[in-house]
């Protein structure tokens, strides 16, 4: 009898401390999709050209990132620092473990890493699972309990929702996929280790309308505005810029007298300095 998504974490827990026999095909497989992970990652970013529309990132609320993304050079762009790309492919890796755990678990994983397309606009979902197009994730503790309670478009800062979505959209006519209202995120807390499924229902957009609006915007001359505004920060008079602004990697170009200051905490992005922190400046 095959099983149903909805007890997936749970059967997954299950393995651990069980006399499960391992599949070796599954053993075989997770070691070489560990190993394509690790070389995709450490391997040489591209640091000329410009970059394309995918799926990965059309659900991006910010269409001004978009417009630098596709038009402008990505030497303009603010590369990743070897940690950040540490810590990328350490949340790439337990995504690929998440999906083999969902296979040793007993649960049907198929599709992985399909190549899928909408009108034009190609992307590559994780996995289908059960029947159900699933989007596999790593977070911070904090970000997994919004997952955990269920995300919100509200608290939808990344625009994970609507590329969950594109995903859903351009598998309608997959025989994988037996479940087409539905979609889900299959998230693991990387510090702590727990394991949730968050189930969204289609959100009944029409993601060829919604791919040729952005189309539109970006091929168009005119730098779209800003979508977030900066914040104060604390009662210094200081203006800093918001969560998403400070991981956007086009930020420098987005804000030209941005000034970066070193906490302890990490980086501060200072759009204005009324005072001037207590700190070295990068």
């Amino acid at each position: 009898m095959s099983k149903q998504i909805e007890t997936l974490v749970d059967d997954i827990y299950g393995l651990f401390g069980s006399e499960k026999e391992f599949d070796s095909y599954l053993s075989d497989r997770f070691g070489l999709m560990l190993a394509q992970t690790v070389q995709s990652r450490i391997g040489a970013q591209n640091k000329e050209g410009k970059g394309t529309l995918r799926m990965s990132n059309m659900g991006t609320p910010c269409l001004r990132k978009l417009w630098y993304h596709v038009n402008m050079d990505i030497e303009h762009a603010e590369p990743l620092p070897p940690y950040a790309r540490v810590k990328f492919l350490y949340g790439d890796i337990l995504e690929e473990l998440l999906l083999y755990l969902a296979a040793e678990a007993g649960h049907s994983v198929e599709g992985m890493q399909d190549e899928l397309e909408i009108d034009g606009i190609k992307g590559h979902r994780d996995a289908v699972i059960d029947g159900v197009v699933v989007d596999v994730k790593s977070a911070s503790t904090y970000s997994f309990q919004k997952f955990k309670n269920h995300l919100t478009k509200e608290e939808d800062a990344f625009g994970y929702i609507p590329q969950l979505m594109q995903y859903l959209w351009a598998s309608k006519d997959d025989p994988l996929v037996t479940d087409k209202n539905r979609a889900a995120f299959l998230v693991i807390d990387k510090t702590l280790g727990h394991i949730c499924l968050d189930i969204h229902e289609s959100d009944g957009v029409n993601y060829d309308n919604y791919v040729n609006f952005t189309r539109d915007a970006i091929n168009s001359p005119n730098i779209p505005n800003r979508v977030f505004k900066d914040e104060p920060d604390g009662k210094s008079g200081n203006m800093k810029l918001c969560t998403q602004c400070s991981y956007c990697d086009w930020k420098k170009k987005c804000w030209p007298s941005l000034q970066t200051y070193i906490y302890s905490t990490g980086p501060k992005y200072l759009t204005k300095v009324v005072r001037e922190p207590n700190v070295p400046k990068a």
